[in-house]
């Protein structure tokens, strides 16, 4: 029983090494043992010379690997390692046994990486594949002709004129790569699109009574919706006479050239259009962290230049990063000739970055927008592809250059109401979110003049549409499960795409998580009443999930139920609290899970915060 310990203890000690080393020298160990069990009474089976090639680069550097070997009976005999035929084979069939099962375990969850990552690269290119399809619509003639239409094409251009007789005037004729009218046409542009074209869309007003809309939530779309590539639809109705309003998110940029209002995918959309319509290279820009935008080339400086038509600004790439707080991953550029990964356009962090690229493996990404590219230029002439390549070319290197933040890109986001723009943290100075996020403090609650009056803060979030919910400031939304986080270690949302299933987990191969959301009434005169909550959470095996809700000078654990918990006595009185789930224990990273639910479970918040106030 001793020597089954020992044997266990140094095992252990074995398969602590990297999966690599450990399914190299775990398959020579293998067959060693299995050749001195199969054939016990062969000598030369039981006998391992030092100065093997295989056993040298193999064995020997393997933290555990010859210490497994002496521990189950072999013995060093001058050149050589050797087992004494009289020995019993016990010890050997534990070890054979342990390194059979180890290696199942390894060689299975490889298996199982591989899956998950063929599954996410899947969706990936799907996604990818969906975007470079859609640029297509831009090179309609009829449909380029119908935004001309629209567009005030002989007064945009007097203006421009205008506007480069004032460079002209002001920049000396040494200046490098100086600004020509068509430069000054595309910043006409986007100012009469954003001042006098499109409209931002926070919520619909009432039909009957122009009334003010709450959120009720996604409506199916009629076939109408359909035609005009609406596959989501939002659903309000009217706070003073309940009449339901639809707003379809309208994909077709023939239909928004008639609707004209929308947020950052539609703005885009259409104006990507008009730049095409116009004779501008253009790409549509999809950054995976939810914005969209354009990309303009300058033929007079020969580059790609950012154009944002909701912020009506140009050339301002590092803005969402340093301006708006955005922890950027992908971004990638489409247009009918090229898909480009311009990333690294938009960030001076690229560390940062590269870090949080988990959704597909790098040379993946490579070869899957070759492959694009390929089948893109495939009618394009020699030259028109020697351009491209130049032009690429030139890319890279803008990439790679040092990067630093310039006039104007560190103001935060001006489209869309404050509290939407509070919420997701792209105020620049945190405005009714709080602080500006750092590694250490990240996104607060605080209240609202309408939460102030209602003496109310409720939040909800949803894992399926990864969205947070604010139904005590008129049901705002905001993306993604990180933007209002105050703490997160380890932390990432899973999507099972072959189970659908979505939740918030630990990072893969790490033993510990935690998140926290904060709300903080200090200076408004309230404190905590009491506090309504379900923060719901799901452990296998000998896994946990621990949550608390933390006041000041209090803490209450909660049960991780999809049940509410009433919290009154320890946290009345606060002018803080802060809800904290730590994650730790079980085999795999996947055994602590929170809110999981199924992928199209948009109405299931298992995230439900209500907090309500009391004068101080």
């Amino acid at each position: 029983m001793d020597d089954n310990r020992e044997i266990l203890s140094v095992f252990r000690e074995l398969s602590q090494n990297d999966t690599t080393a450990f399914l190299d020298v775990s398959e020579l160990l293998l067959k060693y043992v299995n050749n001195i069990i199969k054939h016990p009474e062969v000598s030369k089976y039981r006998s391992i010379r030092l100065g093997n090639k295989s056993f040298e680069s193999r064995v020997l550097p393997v933290s555990g690997a010859l210490e497994c070997l002496f521990t189950v009976g072999f013995q060093e005999n001058d050149d050589k390692i050797t087992l004494n035929e009289t020995d019993s084979l016990e010890g050997l069939r534990l070890f054979q046994k342990l390194l059979g099962q180890e290696r199942l375990v390894v060689i299975s969850s490889q298996l199982n990486n591989h899956i998950f990552v063929q599954a996410q690269e899947q969706s990936f290119a799907q996604k990818l594949t969906s975007s470079a399809s859609h640029v297509m619509i831009y090179e309609d003639p009829l449909l380029q002709q119908k935004a001309r239409d629209k567009i005030p094409y002989e007064e945009l251009r007097q203006k421009a004129q205008q506007r480069l007789n004032r460079i002209a005037t002001a920049t000396s004729d040494e200046d490098d790569a100086p600004l020509d009218l068509r430069d000054c046409l595309l910043l006409e542009l986007l100012k009469w699109f954003k001042e006098r074209f499109f409209r931002w869309m926070n919520a619909p007003k009432c039909s009957s009574c122009r009334g003010q809309t709450r959120s009720v939530g996604m409506l199916e779309p009629t076939a109408e919706e359909l035609r005009w590539d609406a596959g989501r639809v939002e659903g309000y109705t009217c706070t003073r006479c309940n009449t339901m309003e639809r707003f379809p998110r309208y994909n077709h940029p023939e239909k928004l050239l008639e609707t004209r209002t929308g947020r950052c995918g539609e703005w885009a959309n259409c104006f990507t259009l008009c730049c095409r319509a116009l004779g501008f290279e253009a790409r549509h820009v999809l950054d995976w962290t939810d914005h969209v935008w354009t990309e303009v080339f300058s033929q007079s400086q020969q580059r790609w230049m950012h154009t944002d038509p909701c912020e009506n600004c140009c050339d301002k790439p590092l803005l969402y990063e340093h301006g708006w707080n955005k922890r950027l991953s992908y971004i990638i550029a489409f247009s009918f000739e090229e898909v480009v990964d311009v990333t690294w356009r938009y960030t001076a962090k690229e560390h940062e970055v590269i870090g949080r690229r988990k959704d597909c493996r790098e040379k993946w990404l490579v070869d899957f927008i070759a492959k694009l590219n390929r089948q893109r230029q495939a009618n394009q002439t020699g030259a028109r592809r020697r351009q491209l390549q130049e032009r690429f070319a030139q890319e890279l290197v803008e990439f790679l250059s040092p990067k630093r933040a310039r006039d104007g890109e560190d103001q935060g986001r001006s489209s869309g109401s404050l509290t939407w723009r509070a919420a997701r943290g792209e105020t620049g100075t945190g405005g009714l979110g709080g602080a500006t996020p750092s590694s250490q403090v990240g996104f607060v609650f605080r209240p609202t003049p309408s939460e102030k009056q209602s003496r109310c803060i409720h939040v909800q979030y949803n894992t399926a549409s990864n969205k947070y919910v604010r139904l005590s400031d008129g049901s705002a939304e905001t993306e993604d499960w990180e933007s209002c986080v105050w703490t997160s270690t380890n932390m990432f949302r899973k999507h099972e795409f072959d189970w659908q299933m979505v939740y918030l987990a630990r990072e893969e191969f790490t033993d510990h998580g935690s998140v926290s959301w904060r709300f903080d009434v200090t200076g408004s005169g309230l404190v905590v009443d009491w506090i309504k909550v379900r923060a719901a959470s799901t452990t296998y095996e000998d896994a946990l999930v621990a949550w608390t809700l933390q006041g000041e000078g209090s803490s209450t654990e909660l049960d991780g139920s999809s049940q509410f918990h009433e919290v009154r006595d320890d946290i009345s009185g606060s002018s803080h609290a802060e809800l904290r789930a730590e994650l730790s224990g079980g085999q795999m990273w996947q055994h602590t899970q929170l809110f999981r639910q199924e992928e199209d479970a948009t109405t299931q918040y298992l995230l439900d915060i209500c907090i309500h106030l009391r004068e101080g």
